[in-house]
């Protein structure tokens, strides 16, 4: 048997998903990426104001466990919570921020 004949053995004549389940790992990977620099900028932003997770889950009217998460650099934030952080701690997450303070 020839290396053509044995390589057509083992490639699979069935469909796969590859190609897209490759699309969703790098976007996952390039949102994962996202909410790690937000989080970083959300714990340098905390202690510079001295406040406590729990502080920043009172003024956002949300659990201690939600920014928790948000903060780990693992949570796939909504529009209405980054703006939320940005407005309670001023610091730029959405383009919108630089429009505001040119």
């Amino acid at each position: 048997m020839k290396n053509k004949e044995k390589f057509m053995q083992l490639v699979s004549n069935e469909k796969t998903n590859t190609l897209v389940k490759n699309k969703e790992r790098v976007l996952n990977r390039q949102m994962l990426r996202e909410s790690q620099q937000i989080a970083l900028k959300v714990l340098n932003k905390l202690k510079e104001l001295q406040w406590t997770q729990k502080q920043l889950a009172i003024a956002m009217e949300v659990s201690p466990q939600q920014i928790s998460k948000i903060v780990s650099g693992k949570e796939n934030l909504t529009i209405e919570t980054q703006i939320k952080l940005q407005q309670l701690l001023d610091i730029p997450i959405l383009a919108s921020y630089y429009e505001l303070h040119e």
